[in-house]
């Protein structure tokens, strides 16, 4: 048994659901705590992603070695699919601390652990509009590996104005939330959790120029926003800032200046409620790609740390780059792909999720995995 386990503790994320349809024994050890923990220590430096494409979650695993050697042409990723939620097309998802919370297109949200192949409905208390925003966490204080001590915020934007809501795992059930909010957080700014928190970017309400932009954060725990810091960014003048996570355990911020043509990736060092600390991380001159158009329209981003490289995904021009030390810079082939997708940087979760109220439009049973 000592000998059976081993092995598969050794098995790539990528062929894991190969081996969970072998046998029963073998698909019962991957729902044993102390055996997905020997998993997962041994998967911790894998570079996985989540990318939205064609409206299906999948999560992809990124062979990122050596890319940095070759000097000319296309750079091509060797990327290998893990898994999808089968059945269902998604409009939106959002992660945090590898759950997946989606809005599949003319259905009712869901949670899904890919690592443990579990998902839960969730029913609206309100019609649901292609303008809300939703972001998952969960208290602090409370155990996080409960999935009941999770919850998920919900934006529900209706001209100028915001109305915010709660869900809550633990009571299956919506909650109003009267929650003050001083910065304005347009409904295409999507926020991104890490540590059980949300951070979003947002300008503040009472000021006259609304275009400098700040780093707020949801606080889960007290159910409040807060201040995090100012941003050195100029919407108005065409600046971009974009933010992403590093294997949900750091903040990483995109910066893009017009006016220098650089840009500039900074990840945190500590993460706490009043103090957030940050390296710069790499830094990119794109005046010797002038002949390119920038515009950071719809762009996510994933940081690979160890190999100090960065993979830039920009779904308006449909289009990848890859940028490194050195000023390193290559167009990433497409390859089959018609358009980039979302990005976002995936680590397992040993979260289970128990099953909510039944999904209203179906009978079959939806594959997991």
């Amino acid at each position: 048994q000592d000998l059976i386990e081993e092995i598969l503790s050794r098995v790539p994320l990528t062929s894991q659901r190969a081996v969970l349809s072998t046998c029963k024994q073998w698909n019962g050890l991957y729902k044993d705590q102390s055996f997905t923990k020997k998993h997962l220590g041994k998967q911790a430096t894998d570079d996985m992603v989540i990318m939205v494409c064609d409206s299906r979650v999948c999560l992809v695993g990124f062979d990122l070695q050596g890319f940095h050697k070759q000097k000319r042409g296309f750079v091509e990723l060797s990327t290998k699919p893990i898994g999808q939620l089968n059945h269902i097309t998604v409009s939106k998802v959002y992660h945090l601390d590898g759950l997946l919370f989606c809005i599949p297109k003319n259905s009712i949200p869901v949670v899904w652990n890919p690592y443990l192949g579990q998902v839960r409905w969730i029913k609206p208390s309100k019609i649901y509009s292609m303008f809300d925003s939703y972001c998952m966490g969960y208290d602090n204080k409370n155990n996080h590996k409960v999935l009941s001590n999770h919850k998920v915020l919900r934006l529900l934007y209706s001209g100028s104005t915001v109305q915010y809501e709660m869900y809550d795992f633990k009571y299956d059930s919506w909650r109003d939330l009267a929650v003050t909010c001083d910065w304005t957080i347009q409904h295409y700014r999507e926020g991104l959790s890490l540590k059980g928190n949300t951070y979003f970017f947002a300008q503040r309400v009472k000021e006259e120029d609304q275009m400098g932009e700040s780093l707020i954060c949801f606080d889960f725990t007290s159910e409040r926003f807060r201040h995090c810091l100012d941003l050195q960014s100029n919407s108005r003048n065409g600046d971009s800032v974009i933010l992403s996570s590093v294997r949900e355990e750091q903040l990483a911020l995109l910066f893009y200046s017009v006016d220098t043509y650089e840009i500039e990736i900074q990840i945190t060092t500590k993460i706490e409620a009043n103090e957030l600390t940050w390296i710069n991380f790499l830094k990119v001159d794109l005046k010797p790609f002038t002949g390119m158009l920038w515009k950071f329209f719809s762009v996510s981003f994933f940081v690979g740390e160890e190999k100090k490289v960065a993979l830039i995904c920009d779904n308006h021009f449909s289009r990848a780059y890859m940028i490194g030390e050195d000023n390193y810079f290559k167009i990433v082939s497409q390859g089959k792909t018609t358009h980039w997708p979302v990005v976002c940087s995936y680590v397992p979760s040993l979260v289970q999720i128990r099953k909510g109220p039944v999904h209203a439009r179906g009978k079959r049973k939806v594959r997991d995995y």
